[in-house]
């Protein structure tokens, strides 16, 4: 009987230190950059990633990254990540920038404008009545 309590709990020990190190702020960070070097349009060897905050719920995480230039390390960008748990590691769902400046690493500018759309072209001028003499 001593046996199986102590092997209940042993084993309990080990499921739950396999838990704790998946959810760790090194496997989050990992499964972001697993995704970010997925993307081509990311030139991700020039940027350094800082996971600034994580939380997690279950099987699901959000954390929020910064992500700075090593030419320019005054610009950086913020990117929210929606994680969700695959078996032993996490997987990126959504991303989402926050607030930053300079580019994202997803593409595209941070808080720029939409490019304003080309003019109408001139509508043609109201035909004049011709004088009869």
């Amino acid at each position: 009987m001593r046996f199986l309590l102590a092997a209940g709990v042993g084993l309990a020990v080990v499921l739950s230190g396999c838990s704790k190190s998946v959810q760790s702020n090194a496997a989050i960070q990992a499964a972001i950059e697993r995704h970010l070097q997925k993307q081509q349009n990311i030139a991700f060897n020039n940027m350094t990633l800082e996971l600034q905050n994580v939380k997690y719920a279950g099987d699901k995480a959000d954390a929020d990254v910064k992500f700075r230039s090593k030419q320019a390390p005054d610009l950086a960008v913020s990117v929210h990540y929606t994680l969700q748990r695959s078996g032993d590691s996490w997987e990126v769902v959504s991303s989402s920038s926050t607030r930053g400046m300079g580019g994202s690493p997803h593409g595209g500018a941070v808080g720029a404008m939409p490019a304003p759309s080309p003019a109408p072209p001139p509508a043609p001028a109201p035909a004049q009545p011709q004088p009869s003499h």
